[in-house]
């Protein structure tokens, strides 16, 4: 009796919809089904919202290899990312997806944890799945993917800092300002001995530090002993332990420009716990604009990227490369602005 039992359950396991099933409850031919699936737009509103109730009720999972087979590509947006772990990625992510969702484009995602020595591999991984298109969200180095983008069967968009080499389907801003600017902001304000507080070893965090060096060059106020940095990930307690050090090796220290709102939330705790006037004794400037930053106490002022739309941009420009649509601009800087708040005199 188990015996029999188990074999049903196996059977009913196996026993997978297929789209011929799909198309007899429906009526329809195979092909109108498979079409509608592909291209909605294609069918009228009251059969697309039956094959979509029929499919949904049924259970029909289309088989992505297969679509790879029979067509172009498996209806997959791949989306490349060394920081899908990160809270600033969030604003990415969702920007990429509400420019997708009513397609039939669905995203997968795959994350390097900022080792550049894997990229080149997630790609080609990728790539062997036949996507529709890829978006690479932050690629530290391009010189083994520019080979496999220049061969890809598949258009390829890119988040870039815009010092790095590929000019077209690009989205981004310069790291390089994004660092400079805030550090003349804080000189603006009247802090002299700023320093910096970053992870450091990626080519955003790089380029932001090399920006924040030469404004303070500029200013004849650049001192190496200012700046200091983990391998951790960004982290609050990180920002306290980072802080500290730094307040070890220079005193009087009187700003802080730290790479992440987390960051920069740690040293607030830590002013706080050591009695340290935040903005009269230390400046604090922190990077993201993530939700919280507005509601600490004092609020932080911060540098505010326009995360989502920079997800929803570059998702536009590769859903018109995959249709074969004109691009509109092939490179685009969407900047970043410094939001002053409580935490800057």
């Amino acid at each position: 009796m188990r015996a029999a039992v188990e074999r049903g359950r196996k059977a009913r396991r196996g026993a997978q919809v297929k789209l011929s099933d799909v198309a007899k409850k429906v009526g329809v031919s195979p092909i109108t089904i498979s079409r509608a699936l592909r291209n909605p737009e294609i069918v009228s509103e009251d059969l697309r919202q039956t094959i979509l109730r029929t499919v949904e009720e049924m259970g029909y999972i289309p088989n992505l290899a297969a679509r790879a087979l029979a067509g172009r590509h498996n209806g997959i947006i791949g989306v490349i990312t060394p920081a899908l772990h990160q809270h600033g990625f969030a604003g990415l992510m969702i920007g990429i997806e509400d420019c997708l969702r009513a397609t039939e484009f669905r995203v997968q995602y795959s994350n390097t944890l900022h080792h550049a020595d894997g990229e080149a591999g997630e790609l080609k991984s990728v790539l062997t799945q036949k996507p529709a298109g890829v978006i690479i969200a932050g690629a530290e180095s391009y010189r083994d993917l520019l080979p496999l983008i220049e061969n890809a069967a598949c258009p390829i968009a890119h988040i870039i800092d815009l010092s790095q080499e590929p000019t077209t389907l690009v989205v981004g801003l310069d790291h390089h300002a994004a660092g400079a600017e805030p550090t003349r902001f804080l000189l603006s304000r009247g802090y002299e001995r700023i320093g910096f507080i970053g992870r450091g070893t990626d080519i955003r965090s790089r380029r932001r530090k090399e920006g924040y060096e030469a404004a303070l060059r500029e200013a004849g106020r650049f001192d190496p002993d200012l700046a200091i940095g983990g391998d951790e990930g960004s982290s609050t307690g990180l920002g306290r332990e980072l802080f500290a050090r730094l307040l070890q090796r220079v005193p009087d220290i009187d700003a802080v420009f730290a790479q992440s709102d987390d960051l920069a939330l740690g040293v607030l705790i830590e002013c706080a716990v050591r009695g340290i006037s935040v903005p009269k004794d230390v400046g604090i400037c922190g990077f993201n604009d993530l939700e919280f930053s507005a509601f600490t106490q004092p609020t932080l002022t911060t540098v505010q990227i326009a995360r989502y739309d920079i997800g929803h941009r570059v998702a536009d420009m590769l859903l018109r490369a995959i249709r074969d649509e004109p691009p509109g601009e092939g490179k685009v800087d969407c900047g970043f602005s410094i939001i002053p708040r409580g935490s800057t005199r």
